[in-house]
């Protein structure tokens, strides 16, 4: 009677067990198992993502749909900065209207429009998955407005430049119509692989390759001369040096920009074992009407077992202030001049 009891019990416990597992296997969501089934690639496009949070799922969702985007055109972060503020007051900017446009930068240098996630899915392991979807016909849409504006922004700056007998400002404007470009490349490239149809429809009024290669000659133009004092080796004038030439600005004594300064290394006694040296450099970019236009002030000290790497340490610090503390202020001067 035990026996025949004990079995009943033991039978019901393995029924409930069995009918607990598939009533949990039955809240696996159909799009966890099979994306494509509720999301069709005719009409979306979409990644899965995991995590320990909803927050880290979506953000690998997300990195993965990006994934799709191999951009062959690349852009620095300077360049998307730039973009953002030289767009930034265009009526109806997307920027703006984040109920419409979720603008998702992700990992992989890609930022994508309008990414939407549907509802998560926790496992019996605490995982935590998340889709991330765009739908092809409503974010080609914001896409093809937003490109539209972009080239009615780049033909803006593009007559600027024509019609204007200012060097300096000539260049500002195809500087920044270059930005603008660069950026809109990335969008044609998305936009392609969005909905290629409606990238084929688009009337793109002007050749990017024509407006990168008119924006190099326009910078070419524009002659500079350096002149900082106590540079006995000319390690930061060769720095300077390199990121004006890397603007496309080219190093003549028949200059139109004057870059003055001055650099100091001094040997300082901390009491420690490691030797000291501290640094100042003070720069100036002066342009033709003798104007100081940009400037750049720092100072510090570094330390290593020995003097001359010391000084190193030192001259790398001024490396990188100069590479994007000093390439971010004499880009925002020029950006300001067609954006006032």
């Amino acid at each position: 009677m035990k026996r025949s009891i004990l079995l009943i019990v033991l039978s019901i416990i393995v029924i409930s067990c069995a009918a607990h597992a598939k009533k949990k296997k039955s809240k696996v969501p159909k799009w966890l198992e099979n994306p494509k089934a509720v999301y069709s690639e005719q009409m979306y496009l979409s990644a899965i993502g995991e995590g320990d949070s909803r927050r880290e799922a979506e953000n690998m969702a997300a990195g993965n749909l990006a994934k799709i985007f191999e951009s062959k055109v690349k852009t620095d972060e300077t360049v998307l900065q730039r973009y953002m503020e030289l767009t930034k007051g265009d009526e109806f900017s997307y920027e703006e209207q984040t109920d419409v446009t979720k603008n998702v930068n992700i990992q992989s240098g890609q930022t994508l429009f309008n990414i939407q996630y549907a509802e998560s899915y926790t496992n019996s392991m605490g995982r935590v998955f998340a889709i991330a979807y765009l739908n092809r016909l409503k974010t080609a849409e914001i896409y093809e407005e937003k490109i539209n504006k972009n080239t009615e922004k780049i033909n803006y700056f593009g007559k600027e430049c024509d019609n204007s007998n200012d060097i300096m400002f000539k260049y500002a404007a195809m500087s920044a119509a270059s930005a603008v470009g660069m950026s809109n490349e990335v969008l044609l490239e998305q936009l392609g692989i969005i909905f290629p149809t409606s990238k084929e429809m688009l009337e793109i009024n002007y050749n990017y390759n024509g407006l990168m290669k008119k924006a190099a000659e326009v910078a070419r133009q524009i002659s500079f001369k350096i002149d900082i004092k106590n540079d006995t080796e000319n390690k930061i004038s060769i720095l300077v040096e390199e990121l004006l030439t890397d603007l496309g600005f080219v190093l003549s004594e028949d200059n139109l920009l004057n870059v003055n300064g001055e650099v100091s290394f001094e040997k300082t006694d901390l009491q420690r074992a490691n030797k000291f040296i501290r640094y100042e450099l003070k720069l100036k970019i002066i342009d033709p009407e003798n104007i100081t236009i940009v400037t750049l002030s720092e100072k510090g000290r570094e330390g290593h077992v020995s003097l001359p790497e010391a000084q190193a340490r030192a001259v790398r610090t001024i490396e990188k202030k100069i590479k994007k503390t000093l390439k971010k202020k004499l880009i925002a001067y020029f950006d300001g001049m067609v954006t006032k």
